[in-house]
């Protein structure tokens, strides 16, 4: 069981990643904000960030700052544009929101038990014909229907038309 409970977590997360991807939950909504927050940051407004500016401006303490830089940097030119500054914001803020809808009590932990619950509850909402298989279509189909119902952070709630809170300036 050890060995399969990673593999669940990695194909749970892949899955509502795969569902996140949709353009309607993907943010493009929250990108002017995160133009403001990277403007903010472009101490020198030349368009990028230099690990200074980004460390010296951001709200974490120096090394956790030097992480998420260096995770910024797509292409490891030593500089974040607004480009992989938005992209890298946008996949670690619904990364975060899966951990959250994953840790059903909201103590900041997944544990196993948390983990099957949501893994048992993906699996019964792409299987539609409930033969205890999930073809392509369905697979293909319930990304759809996830988009529709799933509220990453209250399960029961409708996603459409949702007001997202708007990440704090990093």
């Amino acid at each position: 069981m050890r060995r399969v409970l990673p593999a669940l977590v990695v194909a749970l997360i892949g899955v509502a990643l795969c569902i996140a991807a949709a353009p309607e939950t993907s943010g493009p909504g929250r990108q002017p904000s995160l133009k403001q927050i990277f403007a903010r940051l472009d101490a020198d407004g030349d368009g990028s960030l230099t690990e200074a500016e980004y460390v010296g401006r951001s709200r974490f303490g120096a090394e956790q700052a030097r992480k998420i830089f260096h995770a910024s940097d797509a292409d490891g030119d030593g500089k974040v544009t607004e480009a992989e500054y938005i992209d890298n914001r946008i996949v670690t803020d619904k990364a975060k929101e899966v951990f959250f809808w994953i840790d059903a009590d909201d103590d900041q932990v997944m544990t196993r038990q948390e983990v099957a619950a949501r893994i048992d509850r993906v699996f019964k909402e792409m299987d539609a014909d409930a033969d205890g298989r999930v073809t392509i279509p369905e697979f293909m189909g319930s990304r759809w229907r996830w988009q529709v119902r799933i509220d990453w952070k209250k399960q029961d709630q409708p996603a459409p038309g949702e007001k997202r809170q708007e990440a704090k300036p990093e």
